[in-house]
């Protein structure tokens, strides 16, 4: 591994080459901070998150920037973070709510046989599928309105 090391006035930076250094995670999010801005202004016709992280606090964030009647789909590993994704849009107001487990099957091609891979995992994650309502519609399985 090759090692560079650079002088930034106070401190002294050493990384390798072809690592990120440690600031650069904050200049990643600096740069990002005006997309987030123009996110939370405007009002979309869809909202669809696929994170390998917890969905919930962007669902959050990002749910009163869904215009009512706009579809909302999020994909995840994991269930209890799709419960709780659930949970929150059927308390806001929501119809056409599903959770649907996905099935995963990877398959082994080779030559002259075709079989499932026996390494295979069959987890394929979790969709949460769901239609904003205008407030004061009924909510979803309910009964009420607000």
């Amino acid at each position: 591994a090759v090692v560079s090391t650079q002088s930034t006035g106070e401190e002294e930076v050493v990384t390798q080459l072809g690592k990120r250094k440690r600031d650069q995670g904050v200049e990643d999010w600096n740069r990002s901070v005006p997309v987030c801005e123009e996110l939370k202004g405007g009002h979309y016709d869809s909202l669809i998150i696929s994170a390998s992280y917890d969905p919930y606090p962007v669902l959050e964030l990002l749910w009163a920037t869904l215009r009512p009647c706009g579809k909302c789909v999020i994909h995840t590993d994991y269930l209890s973070q799709v419960v709780a994704c659930a949970n929150f849009v059927n308390d806001k107001g929501c119809s056409d709510l599903s959770v649907v487990d996905q099935w995963y099957r990877e398959i082994q091609i080779l030559p002259g046989r075709t079989h499932p891979d026996m390494r295979m995992q069959t987890g394929g994650g979790f969709i949460l599928s769901c239609t904003k309502l205008l407030p004061g519609i009924l909510e979803h399985g309910s009964g009420t309105t607000e």
